[in-house]
């Protein structure tokens, strides 16, 4: 009696389904080359949602009910493209694209929302324009204003605005005569592209704007060191005050303060020589986003405080153990743990400000006894100089590619960082050559969902740089 041979294509389709969904991303590419029925099953929405919860790449939150198949496995190639780049000695450039506007020298401003849309801040008004689209000098998108001030840090955005997903946005900019800022609402999906104005608040004596998980907070330059600081709800259109940081005497001081912004609590971080002082202050619910609690008072109340044991230049969120899929960033109950990415001053002299740079990664755990307990759980020394050194990251589910730039040089490193099952975080760095002509004086914008790092080459041009 003949072996019975038993070929994969012979099997059931919800089994060939199930295989392949606990396949790697470039193995489920290879295997449409062994026959039609195979190659119809890689084609399956079900296989690319499966491979997808399971990946342990760097991928944008999903998968989502608006996703199709072939959404869910471009994300999925150009993540694990990705990885392979950026784990390589050297990572490359796979395309090199400049913005084709030649812009006006210190009198513009811009950001990129998502790593795809162009955010660019003129005198005659705000414009967008798509960096994935094939002709990228014409807007998809404008908002008239004539007296826009194009001031770095008057230009600001944040994606997922009052919750509605990923392509809604908030937008804010500062205009002169009158001095105001402008909140707008923009929508890149399948209802916009469109903007329309939310709200106005006073810009009187603004310096820069900082916005996240639905407040804005405007940071003012202040008559005395008792004023109140203002956060704004933008949803709700409700204002809340805060005390200035009591180590915050003079208008010079405003440099040594950071801000971090997370759904539950706004951190307030004030840097000395050698140590940060980080005061918490929780924010207050909002049932259906739009309505103020009904005990909503005007004041925000600190509730915990302590100290990170050296001096913070800057600092971005990494996550929060509210966010999804946390389990390996985060061990504790849910809202006491948040996670930071920050550069910070190291082996200060005391006799004098000169120090090297690190990047440290630490976890910050709220205590029920009031205070604030900080845990490194990862660091670098990147020795370059603080002042000129900017930070940009992309994060969630226990993995983080962040880029740091400094200039004069410049000096670009990648940076990936990953949370383990047994919660230990290993760190990475390598260095990112720019392509040979680019004198990129700064960075504008890092994507690490996309792969995609955009740089102010120059003083007046724009270069795109891919690395999936």
């Amino acid at each position: 009696m003949g072996k019975l041979v038993l070929h994969l294509v012979d099997l059931p389709m919800d089994v060939i389904y199930e295989i392949l969904g606990h396949l790697a991303v470039e193995d489920i590419i290879r295997s449409r080359q062994v026959c039609r029925r195979l190659c119809q099953a890689t084609c399956q929405r079900n296989v690319w949602i499966s491979v997808y919860e399971r990946s342990s790449l760097l991928l944008p939150e999903g998968p989502l009910p608006s996703q199709c198949s072939v959404e869910l496995e471009a994300s999925l190639v150009r993540a694990a493209k990705l990885h392979i780049n950026w784990t390589s000695p050297r990572p490359l450039v796979f395309t090199q694209r400049r913005f084709p506007r030649v812009l006006p020298t210190y009198d513009f401003d811009a950001n990129v929302i998502s790593g795809r849309y162009l955010q660019l801040a003129e005198r005659d008004g705000i414009s967008w324009y798509d960096l994935d689209a094939t002709d990228m000098s014409k807007p998809i998108l404008t908002y008239p204003c004539p007296t826009v001030m194009p001031l770095s840090g008057n230009l600001n955005y944040q994606v997922n605005a009052n919750g509605e997903g990923p392509d809604v946005v908030w937008v804010s900019f500062v205009s002169h005569a009158p001095s105001k800022i402008f909140i707008l609402k923009a929508n890149f999906g399948n209802m916009g592209p469109k903007v329309d104005l939310h709200a106005e608040l006073s810009a009187q004596d603004v310096t820069s704007i900082e916005m996240g998980h639905d407040w804005l907070l405007p940071i003012r330059e202040f008559a005395s060191p008792d004023s109140f600081m203002d956060l704004f709800h933008i949803p709700s259109h409700s204002t809340l005050y805060l005390p200035m940081h009591e180590k915050v005497q003079n208008l010079s001081d405003l440099h040594n303060l950071n801000y971090a912004i997370t759904p539950r609590f706004l951190f307030l971080m004030f840097s000395m020589r050698s140590e940060t002082l980080v005061d918490m202050y929780p924010l207050p619910k909002f049932a259906d986003t739009t309505t103020p609690p009904p005990t909503l008072s005007g004041r925000l109340i600190r509730s915990h405080s302590g100290i990170y044991p050296h001096a913070i230049s800057t600092i971005r969120v990494v996550e929060t153990s509210l966010d999804q899929r946390q389990p390996k960033w985060h061990t504790l109950p849910q809202d006491t743990h948040t996670s930071f990415l920050a550069l910070v001053y190291v082996s200060r002299s005391p006799r004098t400000w000169t120090s090297k740079i690190g990047l440290h990664l630490f976890d910050v755990t709220v205590d029920s006894n009031g205070t604030l307990t900080f845990t490194t759980q990862s660091e670098t020394v990147l020795n370059v100089g603080i002042a000129t050194t900017s930070l940009a990251l992309s994060a969630r589910a226990g993995i983080c590619l962040a880029v740091t730039h400094s200039s004069p040089g410049p000096l670009i490193l990648a940076h990936r960082i990953q949370r383990h099952q047994d919660s230990k975080c290993s760190m990475s760095v390598k260095t990112l050559k720019p392509p040979d002509g680019l004198q990129s004086r700064d960075m504008l914008a890092f994507d690490g969902f996309r792969g995609r790092l955009c740089l102010i080459n120059g003083w007046t041009n724009i270069d795109v740089l891919d690395y999936a």
